[in-house]
């Protein structure tokens, strides 16, 4: 099967949430998965070095995720948005350990879904769930 090319993700205006140490985070999560799309694109030693920085991209993840849930718990706690914002996190972590025993096993078709979920999660993530907690927290005067 014949894997299709993932597009490298350039930063833009888009994806900033108004936030700055939550837009340098996003800005490294994208470096990260750049990393990952480039590997994919190049196809050598794919399957071992993406889950390689996987593991790097998941690390980073829980430092992330750690961040925003903190925001969220100190200045959004009723926020009728933040159950959603901490279920997505959640729904993220399933879907990792779904995926990463999958390739344990020797799942050879995983990596190719696995690109193509972490992109698409992402920017989703970032452009929907994560702008609304920043629109949120800019009222508040966190920038």
């Amino acid at each position: 099967m014949k894997s299709s090319i993932a597009a490298l993700i350039e930063w833009c205006d888009e994806y900033s949430v108004g936030v700055a140490d939550v837009d340098l985070q996003h800005k490294r999560l994208i470096f990260l998965l750049n990393e990952i799309n480039l590997i994919d694109n190049v196809r050598k030693n794919k399957n071992n070095h993406i889950m390689d920085l996987l593991e790097q991209l998941n690390e980073y993840a829980d430092y992330h995720f750690q961040s925003e849930e903190a925001l969220l718990h100190e200045h959004l706690t009723t926020h009728e948005a933040t159950d959603g914002h901490l279920a997505a996190h959640r729904s993220y972590w399933v879907i990792m350990d779904e995926l990463k025993k999958r390739h344990q096993d020797g799942d050879a078709s995983v990596t190719e879904e696995l690109v193509v979920y972490l992109n698409r999660w992402w920017i989703n993530h970032i452009l929907e769930t994560d702008r609304q907690m920043g629109a949120e927290l800019n009222r508040l005067g966190i920038h």
